[in-house]
């Protein structure tokens, strides 16, 4: 089945030289300007923010309302109607939204908590670029009942979904539709002193009939963070400087229970006595110039961030976490350098936080993001306290070329008491170009190199990558060497001393009557092959899609073919008592996955692959289930099982997931997050309350415990391993 991997993998190269022969006659893209742009209405009058849109400076407004459908025809007729209008007010940046809807009363609005994707509602959403730059652009969303997401651009593919910006919203309801009135204060914007116009998009989903409407790039190689597309809307004068600074004290109190070790027979040691805390902090937001912002944090605190999932390893490779930080996750983008997982330059969680994940103190902290010109730059510092006596700095420059390309270089230095004088940095660039027209081709790539400390070994990363990323076909391969020697301080290497080649051919034709099926989805192959620098396959996985499809209503079915090998040179557990002997390893595997469409109240993701596991077999079943009650709550279980035989062992690895979120109001809302594994014998549960008060100012109260599992004596549920009640108030002002 699978002896013609490597056949496919050079018909793949082929078309990839075909293409890169194309790039040579392709142009970057440039934004279609094929009608007179609109206006923003300047008015002296401060709108009342309520929903309703009776003032009359919103009747005098110019209206976008020339919409197409994106999805499910591309260039279709919109089922409904939408009209947006937009004020420049003394306090903000107006956007008003006429969502009209002849069944208003059928649309889906489950969601209330600030931050949820609202992907599953009825909702509208708007990018906006302030610099006109096709790059550093924000994204609003709201849903009917007036709850709200933001994000910050970061490229064609991806956002930054941590970015939290001022601003604020109100819905209403009547026969006709629904409404929405936004007001964005200009100090959250980013803009130049002299604009006069602004880049922007609307888009509008409705799930009765899963359609995708959008104002500009409404083709399906583009969307909304296809900027090259984006509209412009022009009028804009003399808008008001940026604030002097943003302000954000906090003060916080907490409460924590004794921390226990347990043994086997439920008897407990008391390793630190119950004790209380109180603390204050303070961030401060500053503009350095209109598009460059410099950061400043004393005695940061994160209670509020969202806890680690318990995740089971079952691999012998390191586990990647992402960063949940609000200093380090906002603007985060800019320092992104390497192949993200395998091989970054730099990783936030290496700062702050000790190799078990717990807390170190940080003193202080500064960082600068933002734009001088065609230049962005990033420039991050971190001093931390306790036994770590750490001083980290990361900057990163980037230099745009060909419409949202970029050529750039990032440095990063720690120097610690464990590794003093680590130094690291490289080159990369992505350059992207559009062909035909339409599609999208994309050449990235990155040199990097590090020092481990003050006279120790040094050691590079090289990475090159071609990706044709469109809706008929996504291609890419890639290539990585990374020394056995690459391993930056501040950085996330999951393998060194190798050699990787990478990618996949993806086919995704749609039908001409497409009734049920939206789009099908088939896998040629996905490969991602690994060598030791000495030529030795390392391991390697190949998988291919002989079916997969996307319905017309939102579900999606795959069946995919798995191959794999592994060749380790030194034994490693599985978990205790399962020991993988060195040696080669080879294995065949099938798996089969349906995900039902996110507009529905209850929905249901199950996964189930079956085969061979290195000398023996494995079955997995990931089940996920989804209940949302609308307006008010959304209740998720994630169930996964690994049931395991190998030769001298036998073992099942179960993991649970239980996620609650109580919206009061889209100001005030409550989530449960419980979760635990039997391999390490732990169950864990965080609840946090979140009130906004006013926007940017919150109030958390948030409560940390967890268990022993797998006692004599059963969970001694009174006596927590650990357990902590926090209380913290953010205070935002500006001046």
């Amino acid at each position: 089945m699978f002896s013609t991997a490597f056949g496919r993998e050079s018909a793949s190269l082929r078309l990839f030289i075909g293409l890169v022969l194309a790039a040579a006659l392709a142009v970057p893209g440039a934004r279609a300007r094929g009608q007179q742009a609109p206006n923003v209405r300047s008015t002296v009058s401060r709108i009342r923010l309520d929903g309703v849109l009776d003032e009359r400076d919103w009747a005098l407004a110019d209206s976008i309302h020339d919409f197409h459908q994106k999805e499910p025809t591309e260039g279709g007729t919109p089922s409904e109607r939408t009209v947006v209008r937009l004020l420049a007010t003394p306090n903000g940046l107006a956007i008003g939204w006429w969502a009209y809807d002849k069944h208003v009363a059928t649309r889906v609005r489950t969601q209330l908590r600030r931050d949820a994707t609202l992907r599953s509602d009825d909702y509208v959403s708007m990018v906006i670029d302030g610099l006109s730059d096709q790059r550093s652009a924000f994204y609003f969303r709201v849903n009917s009942n007036g709850a709200m997401w933001d994000g910050e651009h970061v490229n064609i593919e991806s956002g930054n979904e941590e970015w939290d910006g001022i601003w604020d919203v109100r819905t209403s309801v009547d026969s006709a539709g629904w409404y929405a009135e936004i007001l964005i204060p200009w100090a959250t914007l980013r803009y130049r002193r002299d604009v006069a116009a602004m880049g922007m998009n609307f888009r509008r989903f409705l799930p009765r009939t899963n359609e995708e409407l959008l104002w500009r790039a409404w083709k399906r190689t583009q969307g909304l963070r296809f900027l090259e597309e984006e509209g412009t809307i022009n009028g804009f004068s003399a808008l008001p400087p940026r604030a002097r600074a943003e302000f954000r004290p906090y003060v916080l109190g907490s409460a924590s229970a004794a921390e226990r070790e347990y043994l086997p027979n439920g008897d407990a040691n008391v390793l630190r006595n119950a004790a209380g805390d109180a603390a204050v902090g303070l961030d401060v937001k500053l503009p350095v110039t209109p598009t460059l912002t410099a950061d400043l944090t004393a005695f940061p605190d994160f209670a509020q961030a969202e806890v680690d999932r318990q995740i089971v390893n079952l691999s012998r490779f390191p586990l990647f976490f992402p960063e949940q930080r609000p200093f380090f996750t906002e603007g985060a983008s800019i320092f992104q350098f390497g192949r993200l997982e395998q091989a970054q330059l730099f990783y936030s969680r290496r700062i702050g936080l000790g190799a078990n994940g717990t807390p170190v103190e940080i003193p202080v902290g500064a960082r600068m993001q933002g734009r001088a010109g065609p230049v962005q730059l990033g420039f991050l510092a971190v001093k931390t306290g306790d036994d770590e006596q750490a001083t980290d700095l990361v900057a990163r420059v980037r230099r745009d070329v060909l419409g949202r390309g970029f050529v750039g270089a990032m440095t990063t230095f720690s120097d610690s008491r464990a590794k003093p004088g680590s130094l690291a940095g490289g080159v990369d660039f992505d350059l992207p170009f559009i062909l035909r027209g339409r599609d999208n081709l994309a050449f990235l790539g990155s040199a990097a190199w590090n020092r481990d400390s003050v006279g120790g070994a040094s050691g590079a990363h090289y990475r090159a990558v071609i990706d044709y990323p469109n809706d008929h076909a996504d291609i890419v391969a890639r290539f990585d060497r990374v020394d056995a020697a690459y391993d930056p301080a501040l950085g996330f290497v999951s393998q060194r001393g190798i050699q990787r080649f990478s990618g996949a051919t993806r086919i995704t034709p749609r039908p001409k009557n497409a009734t049920r099926i939206r789009r099908w989805e088939f896998d040629a192959l996905t490969y991602d092959v690994v060598w030791d620098l000495n030529g030795r396959l390392d391991n390697a996985q190949y998988s291919v899609r002989p079916l997969g499809a996307q319905l017309q209503s939102g579900d999606r079915l795959e069946l995919n073919l798995i191959r794999r090998e592994d060749r380790p040179t030194t034994d490693f557990d599985l978990v205790s008592g399962a020991t993988i002997v060195a040696g080669e390893y080879a294995w065949n595997r099938v798996q089969a996955r349906y995900v039902g469409a996110n507009v529905r109240a209850f929905v249901v993701e199950a996964t189930a692959e079956a085969g061979q596991f290195y000398d023996g077999d494995r079955n997995d079943l990931t089940l996920g289930a989804l209940l949302r009650l609308q307006p008010h709550l959304e209740l998720r279980l994630d169930v996964i099982r690994n049931d395991i035989a190998l030769p001298a062992s036998e073992f099942v690895v179960n993991t649970v997931r239980f996620r609650g979120d109580y919206a009061f109001n889209p100001r005030l809302t409550a989530t449960l997050f419980a979760q635990m594994d039997d391999q390490s014998d732990r169950a864990a549960l965080n609840a946090r309350v979140r009130w906004t008060t006013s926007p940017g100012s919150d109030l958390y109260v948030v409560w940390n415990s967890a268990w022993p599992l797998g006692l004599e004596r059963g969970i001694p549920w009174e006596r927590p391993i650990r357990g902590g009640l926090v209380a913290k108030y953010v205070r935002f002002f500006r001046t």
